[in-house]
């Protein structure tokens, strides 16, 4: 594991010295020897005294981030009913894969993403807090967003069912990741990708996210944040350590959708007011532990907090090379064309 991440910080230098934000090496009369400085580095830290989360993760998990009505007050399973569990969620996988249903024309099913199902947690959800699993009230005008959200998505369908057909107007009715633009955070659950990689040098983190090829290089020199007009689809982030965790607040989103991963809820809300507070604490050799607040005061009567493992022991994301090149064009534009041409072909008129 040492000398993978060794070449993980390598390759992090490298990464962060093309966007100009490393300083030049010190020459050979002025660099630390590198067998002193393993000798001396502590195990589970890097060489500059911070821990070391280095390495290639997946997040897949089959657990919802809301805790199932039905469940009550129970936030955890006994081995027993997770067996079972799990078994039933294999038995729903099976059938997803059979698309002799009327009106099914298939999607990402079990042939897509056979190696992509992660693991149920023995928590019944990946909120907690609130104490109950699920998300908090929403304000007065967090219900107006739901609300008219869900009044221009039934403006928008036609045809009967089983063969009921959402219409797109422009290509902004789709949301930033059918476009190939970027995926909303935090990165909850999706079809498919969910492969990262975290690499670190003394001053900066970088996080990479299979899925959209992004990578988000991250300061951690207590530099201030951006003005609130700066916006990026995966916001102005600011990093710092706790003890043994990497602490990360990102705000200034660009306005997207957030998103409630499988089996979520509805969450069609706007990021542009979000505050994310992210945490990664390493449980073991192959496992962190990633932990979410969401903060917006417009949408939510209080903050909620997710947490979720980052594990490393997935055979499908062992090695760096195990990351696919997500080859999805920025703008996604046959598929956007497509999409509307058959909207406006197809839809009756209105």
């Amino acid at each position: 594991m040492n000398n993978q991440r060794n070449i993980l910080v390598t390759t992090s230098l490298l990464l962060l010295a093309a966007c100009g934000q490393v300083e030049e090496a010190p020459t050979q009369n002025t660099a630390v020897s590198a067998t002193a400085t393993q000798t001396t580095q502590a195990e589970g830290m890097t060489a500059w005294g911070h821990p070391d989360l280095q390495g290639v993760y997946t997040f897949a998990t089959n657990t919802p981030l809301e805790r199932p009505l039905a469940l009550g007050e129970k936030a955890t399973y006994t081995p027993e009913e997770l067996a079972e569990q799990e078994g039933n969620f294999h038995a729903r996988r099976l059938l997803s894969g059979q698309t002799d249903t009327p009106g099914n024309v298939a999607s990402y099913d079990t042939i897509w993403t056979d190696n992509e199902t992660g693991q149920l947690l023995s928590r019944t959800s990946l909120i907690v807090d609130p104490a109950n699993g699920r998300l908090p009230a929403v304000t007065e005008n967090g219900q107006a967003i739901l609300d008219a959200y869900s009044a221009d998505m039934a403006a928008r369908q036609y045809g009967e069912e089983p063969f009921v057909k959402t219409a797109y107007r422009t290509l902004f009715d789709l949301p930033a990741y059918e476009r190939c633009v970027a995926r909303p955070m935090p990165r909850i659950w999706q079809a498919y990708n969910h492969g990262t990689q975290i690499l670190q040098t003394q001053d900066h983190v970088v996080i990479f996210y299979e899925s959209m090829h992004d990578a988000r290089i991250i300061p951690l020199d207590g530099r201030a944040p951006l003005p609130e007009e700066v916006r990026f689809w995966n916001g102005d982030s600011r990093g710092h350590w706790e003890d043994d965790t990497l602490v990360i607040t990102s705000s200034n989103y660009a306005k997207q959708w957030m998103d409630g991963g499988r089996a979520g809820p509805p969450m069609q809300f706007p990021m542009d007011n979000m505050q994310v507070t992210e945490r990664f604490r390493r449980l073991d050799d192959n496992t962190l532990n990633y932990e979410v607040t969401v903060e917006d005061p417009t949408l939510w009567t209080q903050p909620w907090t997710m947490a979720m493992p980052w594990v490393s022991d997935d055979p499908n994301y062992a090695l760096p090379e195990h990351l696919y090149e997500f080859a999805c064009h920025e703008g996604n534009y046959r598929a956007m064309e497509n999409t509307l041409r058959g909207s406006f072909d197809f839809q009756p008129a209105q």
